[in-house]
């Protein structure tokens, strides 16, 4: 009997059964065989023994993944290796083997395919999301197809991964960023940025160092928006900016009364009979004017806007350029230099149902509001019911043809004319409730200003 010479378990005991020591059988040495090294038949005898269907299955030029690819009339050539962590070419009338970073190619939210890129940026083919094959020649982007096997590429010549350069939007939204309150304070809401005895808090707690004040770019760029859309992780459609088509009338604060003064006109909607119609805010000519140049303030977050908040807590939404900008400076600058306070104040319906449902305002506040908003909805609707009766009555009647037409005409317009006086009283009543929110706030405000001012 041969002993095993392999420093074994099994070989051990075997050695020590001829000498007399220990009695071993061949069941015990076979317990503790070492896993054999599969050989390439062995591997190929597997493969073999995969499922079979006797589908004869076609392929795309981007399934494979190493191949020799050429153009239809054989003037470009190319080697493609997609075995490894990277791409690499080679051009068959070129020596170097280039090294290929794939770039993801979308449109509308889907992916078309992918650019395969050079190390320096250039674009070199381009693989489609259903396979198809392409290489940039020049101007061209000439269409290729595989004729034939290829072995693997050496490795390549001109390497490096391809990186896109930072774009001025990227760069301005980490700048902005960097300033920000949520950076600091992640768990910070952002529908907090329109509660004011949030934002009082913030702006007494937050380090002066920390303040910025509006540049020029910044005053062009700021808009007035008192509510955030974002309440919790969910972005609606309430609130934001207080915009609306502008009114045909010009803005003359001194003249004006109501909420006419602060820059703003309640005006109905398509107001055609049988129409539904509500009442709206709109902005008049020359209103709102710029956030002055100056304004200090802390920057809340950043995320599809940057959100600006001012010492005396009016909220403001700048949007982030594709051109390098610089929005802010650092400081608060001089209490001497600050703007008068209270800049813009206007409020509407929408905003309302913002602030209340982030807990800005109280539900009781917010439901005058909604309910004065309905009264005229209601109204106007009853105008509408009243006049749909007269029409029936006419339309049942035994008139001439004419004679109807021209009662139906002339009940519809008598009803559009009625229906803003009628419902007067609820458009005022609205008015006085959206006055009533912008005097709680106003108030709000010049407490937290003169509060911020004290820091300072």
């Amino acid at each position: 009997m041969n002993i095993p010479s392999e420093p074994s378990v099994c070989g051990n005991r075997m050695r020590k059964a001829l000498l007399g020591l220990l009695a071993v059988t061949a069941a015990a040495c076979s317990s503790s065989k070492p896993a054999e090294t599969k050989t390439p038949a062995a591997q190929s005898a597997e493969k073999d023994a995969e499922p079979k269907d006797g589908v004869s299955r076609e392929i795309t030029q981007g399934q494979l993944k190493i191949a020799h690819y050429s153009s239809g009339d054989m003037t470009t050539g190319l080697v493609l290796d997609r075995s490894g962590e990277r791409p690499k070419v080679k051009f068959d009338d070129k020596k170097d083997v280039i090294e290929l970073t794939m770039v993801e190619d979308r449109f509308g939210g889907q992916r078309r395919g992918w650019y395969l890129k050079s190390p320096d940026g250039k674009n070199v083919l381009y693989l489609s999301s259903r396979g198809a094959l392409s290489a940039y020649i020049g101007r061209d982007e000439i269409r290729l197809n595989s004729d034939k096997a290829a072995s693997a590429l050496p490795a390549a010549t001109i390497a490096g991964e391809y990186k896109a350069p930072e774009s001025a939007y990227d760069k301005n939204k980490a700048k902005y960023t960097a300033l920000s309150l949520q950076a600091k304070k992640p768990e910070l809401p952002s529908e907090d940025s329109g509660n004011l005895a949030k934002v009082g808090d913030a702006l007494a707690s937050t380090p002066v160092d920390q303040f910025v004040r509006l540049t020029d770019a910044g005053s062009k760029a700021a808009r007035w928006a008192p509510a955030s859309q974002k309440i919790g992780n969910t972005t609606g459609g309430l609130g934001g900016q207080v915009t609306g088509y502008p009114a045909d009338d010009a803005w003359e604060p001194a003249k004006a009364t109501g909420i006419g003064k602060l820059g703003g006109k309640l005006i109905p909607t398509m107001f055609e009979y049988n129409s539904p119609n509500r009442l709206r805010l709109h902005t008049l000519k020359g209103w709102p004017p710029p956030l002055a140049a100056g304004t200090p303030g802390i920057v809340w977050e950043v995320h599809d806007h940057i959100v600006f908040v001012t010492a005396d807590g009016g909220r403001y939404e700048l949007s982030n350029s594709n051109e390098e900008s610089e929005y802010f400076e650092k400081g608060a600058g001089a209490k001497a230099s600050w703007p008068a306070f209270n800049q813009h104040a206007l409020v509407d319906v929408d905003t309302v149902r913002a602030l209340e449902k982030a807990g800005a305002i109280a539900p009781a506040t917010a439901k005058e509001v909604v309910d004065a908003d309905n009264a005229w909805f209601e109204c106007v609707n009853g105008v509408w019911k009243t006049t749909k009766e007269q029409l029936d009555k006419i339309e049942a009647s035994s008139a001439a043809a004419n004679d109807k037409w021209g009662k139906l005409t002339g009940a519809r317009k008598t009803a559009e004319l009625e229906a803003p006086k009628k419902c007067e009283p609820t458009k005022q009543k609205l008015e006085k409730a959206l006055l009533k929110v912008i005097d709680d706030r106003t108030a709000q405000r010049k407490a937290i200003f003169e509060k911020t001012k004290g820091r300072f």
